[in-house]
């Protein structure tokens, strides 16, 4: 049967936490002609982290020494960002524009591992060979606590994101064709010349649409270039994300202000999600979700 222990010090914790903060915010516009708008912009935001990140929760493998935990002492992810527009209204529901953007980012949160001490349940075992293996090897008291490496979510310091956004979207005069598309690129690291988490360097998004009388079709194709992401498992460095693609349609055919009928398609090309250790050497996973199709009829009164 299992072995109920008696509560550690330290299982029952109780924590709170008291933030104020000063938020400014400005917005200038100004236009020229008929055609340009410039636009400035600064803010100062504030995020916190997800419930589950800020539980002080922990999972602990006891013949692994490892674990995964959330942290209540987060502090909120914090940022300045300063953006300055430029667009040109060329044509009717037609754009151009480049945006040129500057965050200063505080308190970004990333996972990683620390080594805790922590109670080990093998300790109260009936066969003590496992445990003793980890006393003898310096890893372990023989008062049942062991160092165990603990995946957590930490905030990590400082760091800034710089780069630009040019945009662009024209319909074809009459004919119903039209084509919205984007390129983003940001350079961004950590104030010790590391990759910011989950900061692609390139990403690219290419809509051509088609929308005249009962009939509306689009594609729309979106890549991003490889990203740090977060820890993979307790005790192994972070993994990447190798350059993604997805391809998705969409057609949709009006019978009346009543009824429509749309079809969905997306992951076109069964792209596959790639994480790896370091080097793609190194793979840590991979996935293929497949393509997927979704057929739906909608009234609306």
């Amino acid at each position: 049967g299992a072995i109920v222990l008696p509560p550690q010090p330290g299982w029952l914790q109780t924590t709170t936490s008291d933030n104020d903060y000063w938020l400014p915010s400005i917005n200038i516009i100004y236009h020229v002609g008929n055609d340009w708008v410039f636009r400035f912009a600064m803010a100062k935001v504030v995020a916190w982290a997800p419930y589950n990140q800020m539980a002080n929760n922990i999972f602990l493998n006891d013949t692994t020494l490892t674990g995964s935990g959330g942290n209540a002492d987060l502090e909120a992810y914090q940022s300045t960002n300063f953006n300055v527009w430029a667009e040109c209204y060329f044509d009717e529901g037609a754009l151009v524009a480049a945006t040129f953007f500057h965050k200063d980012i505080a308190n970004f949160i990333e996972t990683d591992s620390l080594v805790e001490r922590q109670f080990n349940s093998i300790s109260d075992d009936a066969d003590p060979t496992q445990f003793q293996i980890f006393v003898d090897a310096g890893l372990s008291t023989a008062d049942g606590f062991c160092d165990y490496s603990i995946q957590r979510p930490r905030n990590a310091g400082s760091g800034d994101v710089e780069g630009v956004t040019l945009s662009y979207q024209q319909p074809f005069a009459d004919t119903g064709f039209g084509v919205v598309a984007s390129y983003t690129y940001a350079n961004g690291e950590t104030a010790n010349g590391n990759d910011l988490p989950y900061q692609s360097e390139n990403q690219v998004t290419f809509s051509p649409y088609y929308e005249k009388g009962p009939l509306s079709a689009r594609l729309s194709y979106d890549w991003r270039s490889s990203y740090l992401a977060g820890g993979f498992v307790a005790g192994a460095p972070p993994v990447s994300v190798d350059a993604y693609g997805s391809l998705g349609a969409s057609l949709g055919w009006k019978f009346n202000d009543n009824w429509q009928v749309s079809f969905d398609a997306q992951n076109l090309l069964d792209e596959e999600y790639f994480q790896y250790f370091g080097s793609k050497s190194q793979p840590a996973n991979r996935y293929l979700t497949g393509r997927r199709y979704a057929l739906s009829l909608q009234f609306r009164y």
